[in-house]
């Protein structure tokens, strides 16, 4: 689970800063739906994911 966490976590990151590269007009729109709040979004999808999965792995760590 905490690899799961690591991977979450890292796309939560990289979905922010496109997020953050699209407000800014850094990166042009890729489709008209991916706008800044579509990664943003998603980044704090992948960020409680990423949370989710770290606590239960380290309650199954503690349970072993």
């Amino acid at each position: 689970m905490t690899t799961a966490a690591l991977v979450f976590g890292i796309l939560g990151g990289l979905s922010a800063v496109m997020g953050g590269l699209t407000l800014g007009g850094v990166v042009p729109l890729l489709a008209p739906e991916f706008i800044w709040t579509f990664w943003f979004m998603v980044s704090f999808v992948f960020f409680l994911s990423s949370i989710a999965c770290g606590v239960l792995g380290r309650r199954s760590e503690v349970e072993d």
